[in-house]
């Protein structure tokens, strides 16, 4: 098997994405929230492999949404103790 050509828009860009994961993350705690994660992430994996990502670019993607929701969990815990 080779690897596509096809890109994806950044899943790390996609505000809605990110905020509306990080809601969820932010509501639930531990095991809940690894498993809601590793559920999410699968669910996107699965995604961009239908739409012929190659599954190294997906990793990478899944890893950089990762990023940009736990950041965006920091930035709004720190705006509400400020």
């Amino acid at each position: 098997m080779f690897d596509s050509n096809i890109s994806a828009f950044p899943l790390h860009r996609r505000r809605k994405l990110v905020e509306g994961i990080a809601r969820i993350l932010e509501s639930k705690n531990g095991e809940d929230a690894n498993a809601f994660w590793r559920n999410t992430a699968k669910q996107i994996l699965v995604q961009l492999s239908e739409s012929g990502i190659s599954p190294r670019l997906a990793e990478q993607e899944v890893g950089t949404l990762l990023h940009a929701v736990l950041s965006n969990i920091a930035i709004r815990s720190a705006s509400t103790l400020a």
